[in-house]
């Protein structure tokens, strides 16, 4: 697995960075490979909200700085780990910038896990922290909790502390495939699933959801309008499988057959039924309201560390 480490402070000793260094070496003991970024250390501007990246060309930022070291490997990373002392009861605002200029990119393309590491003078501080992690991570990206480590006062660069983040980083895994967020749609009384891939377009879908679409069977798919919303126009693919989920174009399509016959047109796949889903799909009238939602499976009872739940 390839892991990213945004470190937000600006002391090269400090308490932030022997965390990550702890953190970092159970990852690497497990096989892992791990990149970390100095924020605190590179030329990172705040974001200028021109939207050139969203309107001009697409993912890319128009500004010029060490950000664009960071985005390739955001693309290429499976985590991504936090890691800032509480200023304020929030993030260092050198790593805020970073966190910002993640908007150019949007969604970056493989990423799946996320992790918070947090020091501090004192408990009960972590509350602004806490919040852009869990919205913007966990929530607007959709990415599985891999825990928050806080440390603060005496617990820092302790050997209990450091001990039980290179536990952590070593009980890291890759990630897995049945445990990403599933797209539901629903006819009536009939439902089924379908893993959302990491496309751009199923990242915003997943953000959109729950919609309801209506639309008719045309022989090879369900074919609905749906308002047009974010998608890169290089990941569509020329094709189809039969089961494959698109959204793009203004349209929610459900392809359930005619893949020998699909090489002409270019389609923005976001998720895939499984056979027995497709064959349910079939055999729907011929005009169907669909309710579409999303099921996160490792968004429920998650756990973190004893000093968030004490936050």
């Amino acid at each position: 697995m390839n892991i990213v480490i945004l470190n937000g402070s600006p002391r090269p000793s400090g308490n932030t960075a022997a965390m990550v260094a702890a953190y970092r070496e159970g990852a690497e003991q497990a096989g892992h490979h791990v990149t970390v970024f100095d924020v605190c250390r590179m030329r990172i501007a705040g974001c200028l909200a021109c939207e050139y990246c969203h309107t001009k060309e697409q993912r890319v930022c128009v500004q010029k700085d060490d950000m664009h070291e960071i985005y390739p490997a955001l693309d290429a990373a499976d985590m991504l780990v936090l890691a800032s002392p509480v200023y304020y009861h929030g993030l260092s605002g050198q790593l805020k910038c970073a966190v910002d200029r993640i908007y150019a990119p949007g969604y970056p393309r493989r990423l799946r896990k996320a992790a918070l590491l947090l020091s501090s003078g004192s408990t009960g501080v972590y509350d602004g922290a806490l919040y852009t992690y869990r919205q913007s991570f966990l929530g607007w990206l959709h990415l599985e909790d891999m825990g928050v480590f806080t440390a603060a006062g005496d617990e820092n660069k302790s050997p209990e502390l450091l001990e039980r983040l290179r536990a952590a980083g070593a009980a890291l895994t890759d990630p897995d495939d049945l445990n990403v967020p599933r797209l539901v749609i629903r006819a009536g009384d009939v439902a089924v699933r379908a893993p959302l891939n990491q496309t751009q377009a199923a990242r915003d879908l997943m953000n959109r959801l729950p919609l309801t679409v209506s639309g008719i069977n045309s022989g090879v798919d369900y074919c609905c309008e749906l308002k047009e919303g974010s998608f890169d126009e290089a990941e569509k693919q020329q094709g189809w499988t039969d089961g494959d989920v698109s959204v793009a174009d203004g349209w929610f399509a459900l392809l359930h057959s005619g893949q020998d016959q699909s090489q002409d047109y270019r389609v923005m796949v976001v998720a895939h039924l499984d056979e027995e889903a497709n064959e349910t799909i079939r055999a729907l009238p011929e005009q169907v309201t669909f309710e579409l939602s999303l099921e996160e499976p490792y968004l429920a009872g998650v756990v973190t560390t004893q000093e968030d739940a004490q936050s």
